[in-house]
């Protein structure tokens, strides 16, 4: 006979299991329709292969990513793959390479402790993106703000300001802002 190998809820938060824990509810998977996602994927690998900026932008349009105009995107950046609707990156934003952009987070779905987030997230007008920069879902990077690279994003930034960070935190304002820059 087969050991049993299903998790309980307390398994995760406790790290012990007892027989008489009531098992982990079924999870609500993401489900998207296999030609919406087969468009989605295809998209993006051709995104991440494209020599130039301009034509990795007009693959994540076809993927169904509302990319403004003038808008930069580094080579091998994640835009959502499940929603990629929910993106909006605005005129002159600039998102460096390997950068990653979500939609959508389904851990406590898969944890059993609560629903999918599916939200908006918004890179606004002339903003810029470090190298290797997350920005998490429902998060919206205001105009001329800039992330530093490797930055994990968990909340809206404001317009004109430097973020950086593990979770990302102001460091200071924009040049602009500031009064030393142009």
């Amino acid at each position: 006979m087969g050991r049993d190998f299903s998790t309980t809820r307390s398994d995760c938060r406790e790290g012990l299991m007892t027989a008489n824990d009531p098992p982990v509810p079924a999870v609500r998977r993401a489900r998207r329709g296999a030609s919406r996602r087969g468009r989605s994927t295809v998209g993006l690998l051709a995104a991440w292969y494209s020599p130039t900026s301009s034509l990795r932008a007009a693959f994540h349009r076809f993927r169904g990513v509302h990319v403004g105009q003038s808008v930069e995107i580094g080579y091998f950046v994640i835009l959502d793959n499940l929603y990629p609707e929910k993106i909006f990156i605005e005129d002159r934003a600039t998102i460096s390479a390997r950068s990653t952009i979500l939609a959508h987070d389904e851990a406590m779905a898969y944890t059993g402790n609560g629903p999918e987030v599916i939200a908006e997230t918004r890179i606004c007008a002339g903003a810029f993106l470090g190298v290797h920069c997350v920005v998490l879902p429902g998060v919206t990077i205001g105009a001329c703000a800039v992330v530093g690279a490797g930055s994990v994003v968990t909340r809206d930034v404001p317009p004109g300001v430097i973020v950086a960070g593990v979770p990302a935190r102001a460091i200071g304002p924009s040049r602009n802002e500031g009064g030393s820059g142009h």
